[in-house]
């Protein structure tokens, strides 16, 4: 018999175990389980579920405050830079006062055309994990295709870090399948500069 695999991602591993706490109250009959049996398995259970539903729900949290975040950026953007201006423009604004600010940059601006991420993808149980880098985008969008098809499939969107997991169940459950992925740099919510080489990688589930 094989063993039991539990899964890596908390969102994978929180279905799991509330299923399994699930499946055992419905059949504790048919297992010939006792009252006192079942309350030391849910005695077990309970605070790894408890656990893993704080980090799935401060994970979905956190997430949308980013995109919050990214949105309010986007939305005052046009007004930041033209402060910006003004400020660099302000006679009062040199010197000492200018680099306290920040406002002003040594950094030579990376041409937005010239930006392309690179990543590599790993298949774990319960899904694939994509890292790399964003090559100076502010955020990437991550595409997924089946080998062999021509549309991409945006499942990443606009990531401001890396690693990210994509949990796409397989096409045809139990059946791995070989997948491409590839990633878009992203600046004031507009894809730039070129593509991420093409990654593949065989996910089994």
């Amino acid at each position: 018999m094989p063993n039991t695999v539990i899964p890596d991602s908390a969102a994978n591993r929180l279905a799991f175990f509330k299923n399994l706490k699930q499946q055992i109250t419905d059949h504790a009959a048919a297992l010939k389980l006792s009252p006192a049996d079942v309350a030391a398995i849910n005695a077990l259970l309970d605070p790894l579920i408890a656990k893993l539903q704080t980090l799935v729900d401060t994970d979905a949290a956190q997430s949308q405050a980013s995109a919050d975040v990214e949105h309010a950026l986007g939305d005052s953007r046009k007004d930041l830079l033209a402060l910006f201006e003004q400020l660099r423009a302000n006679p009062g604004a040199k010197g000492a006062i200018a680099e306290a600010m920040q406002i002003l940059s040594s950094k030579t601006q990376r041409d937005k055309n010239s930006i392309k991420p690179r990543i590599k993808a790993e298949a774990v149980p319960g899904h694939v994990r994509i890292t790399g880098t964003k090559n100076y985008a502010e955020l990437v969008n991550i595409y997924m295709r089946i080998v062999g098809t021509a549309n991409w499939v945006l499942v990443g969107i606009k990531r401001k870090k890396f690693p990210f997991d994509d949990q796409t169940p397989l096409k045809t459950p139990g059946v791995p399948e070989a997948r491409e992925y590839m990633a878009r740099g992203v600046i004031n919510d507009e894809e730039i500069g070129e593509p991420s080489d093409i990654v593949q990688v065989t996910f089994g589930g």
